[in-house]
């Protein structure tokens, strides 16, 4: 089952929830609900976390690096209203990195297919006006606490 909600700035994400058990208690329902009420936070949050992880994570700098490729396929126009020219090169990957959406929000409160993680928010880049099939995702607690981001497609 998937659910499409609305986040600031006309961000629509698509809410997947995964149960393993055909019944959830008053305290994981709560739970769900506070997370979902704070999805817009959630989102800076986790931005906040990927700006960090960039620095320190080679796999997060390599896939900002694919993207760069892909954008050499684009037309000008579309590279200048997403990239403002920028000399360094550092900052034109923090600022493609800023530039990402999240696009789906997996929720996992009671550990279907042994998942140890309670979110996972899909993040991609919007190329041509359509999400790219590759994502960076962000798993957390129900907390927020960034377990770990990966590059998956």
């Amino acid at each position: 089952m998937s659910i499409s909600t609305r986040l600031p700035h006309d961000l629509t994400v698509n809410l997947d929830p995964n149960f393993q058990n055909k019944t959830i208690g008053l305290e994981t329902i709560r739970t769900i609900q506070v997370f979902l009420n704070n999805l817009a936070w959630w989102d800076g949050h986790n931005h906040a976390a990927q700006e960090q992880y960039f620095t320190a994570d080679r796999e997060i700098a390599d896939y900002i690096a694919f993207y760069f490729d892909e954008l050499d396929e684009l037309d000008e126009a579309e590279i200048s209203a997403l990239l403002p020219v920028m000399t360094s090169p550092a900052v034109r990957a923090f600022r493609l990195l800023r530039e990402m959406k999240s696009i789906r929000v997996g929720l996992h409160p009671d550990g279907k297919d042994d998942t140890q993680q309670f979110a996972t928010f899909d993040y991609s880049i919007y190329l041509a006006g359509e999400p790219c099939n590759n994502l960076l995702v962000v798993n957390t607690d129900e907390q927020g606490k960034v377990d770990y981001i990966s590059w998956e497609s």
